[in-house]
């Protein structure tokens, strides 16, 4: 879902800023006013070759240093039109192994807000200049226009299980709208939603390890960012020195499959949460509290301050949010309560805001649209709405329905779906989390097991991602970037 890449940037974002130390911008390794190039490594894609990156200083931050990277808007006609990437780079402060390129999650994320608003332990900044980038579609790169918050916003108000005809007539419409927008044969758009997929952004990537001058990628990526990473591991598995997936995207599942496990994974979470508010629980019974409530906002919705409403939509995103921290059980709680005793929508309304970046829905939802193949047309995503419904009673609607645009979006699918083995690569560090709802467990272990040289390390804790969570996670994944310390059998964090 959507937080996939907005939720798993910022719950990075503040673990490590609360346990590493920070410092303002004149305390920390400042970025020059004055310009400085890359050196270009040796090799090629294709072909064709990057122009050196020329840094300045950041406008967010005099810390870093910021570039455009140039690539080619269609990777099959390397020659022809091109597009722009944004990168950001902290300098190391020591003996520097070169560039760590981390990708934060998405589709949708930016990677340079990702870079330029953390604080990032002294481990990692001694060792490497740290590099993030605005994928194709996104941020301060060439960005995918189309979808405006407005029309984003009708969209994921709908009741994303329509009771009657009005209600299934007034979700697809506004689907559509997004579709068409993006992918219509009039969009402005089109031509880019088409070239978005995962498998241009791995090239990219490739791209951007060149234009660093790095003779091999050192890569720690979070969420879709595995995808990323794995994707490049199919096409350049021998161009690797390190890399950690956190919080796995498992590459054989397609759109109905993930969806699938990821809405049964947040009912599972969920009920977790029902289940931990015991003592001092504002509410006697969460789960009991909660179903009231949702039947409560189908018949009408709940005031939520400043003309807002709390409606079956919002209810699910917030319990779906609470996930991703792992420990926001009494939260949801006050919040249920309030709505549901004091007519007060206010707090539930608030944690369902947390869950949206308006801006990155459409990179999100062109990547998705395009890498998988998909249910098509109303009726078809309607029955897979029903059985997605029938495995998650409480979340399932929302899961699916959020990437309903798909089934009218007209670019052609460019399946990535399928097994990565990454033949010829070093060791790979798979990391995984017995609690993430996101990015189920199960998607770690089978990656690990389908890469040949993969490297399983566990988490046994709750919300998503695993690296800044645990100091033994932590010890593990920068032994490993640093020193190639290689994990010799599944250590076990957190137990």
């Amino acid at each position: 879902m959507l937080p996939t890449a907005v939720v798993a940037l910022v719950t990075f974002v503040a673990l490590v800023a609360s346990a590493c130390t920070g410092g303002s911008d004149e305390a920390t390794a400042s970025a020059p006013d004055t310009t400085s190039v890359s050196t270009v490594a040796s090799g090629d894609i294709d072909g064709w070759t990057p122009d050196p990156l020329v840094w300045r200083t950041c406008e967010s931050s005099r810390r870093h240093h910021c570039a455009t990277l140039v690539v080619p808007f269609d990777w099959s006609d390397p020659d022809g039109e091109t597009i722009e990437l944004a990168v950001a780079r902290l300098p190391s402060t020591g003996a520097n192994v070169g560039s760590l390129i981390m990708n934060p999650g998405g589709p949708g994320g930016s990677g340079v807000q990702f870079l330029t608003g953390s604080d990032f332990n002294d481990t990692l900044t001694d060792s490497f200049d740290l590099v993030s980038w605005d994928p194709r579609g996104v941020g301060d790169s060439t960005a995918l226009s189309c979808a405006g918050p407005d029309t984003l916003e009708e969209f994921l108000a709908n009741d994303p299980s329509p009771d009657d005809e009005a209600e299934r007539a007034a979700l697809d419409q506004d689907a559509r709208r997004i579709a068409d927008d993006c992918s219509g044969s009039g969009s402005p758009q089109a031509d880019l939603a088409k070239h978005i997929g995962t498998d241009n952004v791995a090239r990219d990537l490739e791209a951007l390890r060149l234009a660093l001058g790095d003779e091999s990628l050192n890569y720690l990526g979070f969420s879709y960012g595995t995808m990323v990473g794995l994707r490049y591991l199919a096409a350049f598995p021998t161009h690797v020195r390190a890399m950690v997936l956190d919080a796995v995207v498992d590459p054989t599942e397609h759109l109905e499959t993930w969806l699938l496990n990821q809405a049964t994974a947040f009912e599972t979470a969920l009920q977790a949460t029902f289940d931990e508010c015991t003592t001092k629980c504002p509410v006697d019974d969460l789960a009991a509290a909660y179903d009231e409530l949702h039947a409560l906002v189908e018949r009408a919705p709940v005031p939520a301050g400043n003309g807002r409403k709390l409606g079956p939509a919002e209810l699910e995103t917030a319990a779906i949010y609470i996930s991703y921290s792992g420990d926001a059980s009494m939260e949801f709680a006050r919040a249920v309560s309030e709505a549901l005793n004091d007519g007060d929508g206010t707090s539930m309304y608030e944690i369902a805001q947390g869950y949206y970046d308006l801006s990155g829905y459409a990179a999100y939802a062109a990547v998705e649209c395009v890498d998988s193949e998909h249910p098509v047309g109303s009726e078809a995503y309607a029955a897979f709405t029903d059985r997605v419904i029938a495995a998650a009673p409480r979340l399932g609607a929302s899961v699916a329905s959020e990437l309903l645009p798909c089934a009218f979006w007209n670019a052609p699918v460019a399946s990535v779906s399928g097994p990565v083995t990454g033949d010829g690569s070093p060791p790979i560090l798979v990391v995984g989390n017995t609690g993430d709802a996101a990015t189920p467990y199960s998607n770690a272990t089978n990656v690990a097991d389908m890469l040949t040289n993969g490297v399983l390390v566990t988490y046994h804790g709750n919300g998503h991602t695993s690296y800044g969570r645990s100091s033994c996670i932590d010890t593990i994944v920068e032994r490993y970037l640093i020193d190639l310390e290689v994990p010799t059998q599944n250590p076990q964090c957190g137990k």
